[in-house]
């Protein structure tokens, strides 16, 4: 096995380890618990989970997604997130190879699947993760050499969705988005610079409304029924930090080719 195949399943393997603490996070953080004490346990009976039972994938297979003592349904979110994080991982290490922004990628993304994952079940986009996220994306930015850049689209991130969100409500005098996206959108900002913001608002504005505009047709809700926004900002996110060189290269010959 050579080296770049060794450092891609290693970083399956460690993803997909990653992915069962990523679980503790998400079940713990939106209900202000630690995620270090206790250890892990049954949320409906509250037993301690041996560790032969906490073998990512493996383990809830085995068990057939049931609790091994009171028979309790295992939410599929586990093995799901599990294996999400495994393959990303593992394709991020294919993709970058053994470099720093390997690192930086696997930083931000798994940070994305896990505040995709709250956001989706709770509406909640934590502090305690969007903020120490602005922070690290920062350090990525001065490790980097695109400090200021980071520092203008950490600013610019949040402030341009309290501005709409101000306008919003001025307009409607209803509250239109949650504090918790202007934080996401700041510590995107961190991570890839102010020049990441335009793509990330448009894309995630327009694939939400799609997506939006579905599921209250499919689920019968009215247009005032509330709908996360973290998961379409974290993909426009994802999208521009792995492809955003190629999506300039694409409007550039689209431009061109419209002027010529």
């Amino acid at each position: 096995m050579d080296v770049q195949s060794f450092v891609i399943v290693m970083c399956g393997v460690l993803g997909l380890m990653v992915g069962s603490f990523s679980n503790v996070c998400v079940y713990r953080i939106p209900r202000g618990e630690s995620v270090a004490f206790p250890g892990s346990h049954c949320p409906t009976c509250n037993h301690d989970i041996a560790w032969y039972d906490n073998i990512p994938l493996l383990s809830w297979l085995i068990l057939g997604g049931k609790c091994r003592h009171c028979k309790g349904s295992i939410s599929a979110r586990y093995p799901f997130l599990e294996a999400l994080m495994g393959i990303s991982w593992a394709w991020l290490a294919y993709h970058y190879g053994f470099s720093p922004v390997l690192l930086q990628s696997i930083v931000l993304i798994s940070l994305l699947w896990i505040l995709t994952l709250i956001d989706l079940e709770t509406g909640l986009l934590p502090n305690v993760l969007t903020f120490p996220g602005m922070i690290v994306g920062l350090l990525f930015a001065w490790w980097f050499g695109f400090f200021v850049d980071a520092l203008i689209g950490t600013v610019a991130g949040y402030g341009a969705f309290w501005l709409v969100a101000r306008l919003f409500l001025l307009v409607t005098g209803k509250e239109g988005m949650g504090y918790g996206d202007f934080k996401l959108l700041a510590m995107l900002g961190a991570f890839m610079g102010w020049q990441a913001l335009p793509f990330i608002v448009f894309v995630s504005s327009f694939v939400g409304a799609i997506v939006g505009i579905i599921y209250l047709k499919i689920a019968n809700k009215n247009r005032h029924a509330e709908i996360p926004f973290g998961p379409y900002l974290a993909l426009a996110g994802i999208l521009w930090f792995v492809w955003g060189e190629q999506f300039l290269q694409w409007y550039m010959v689209l431009i061109m080719g419209q002027q010529g």
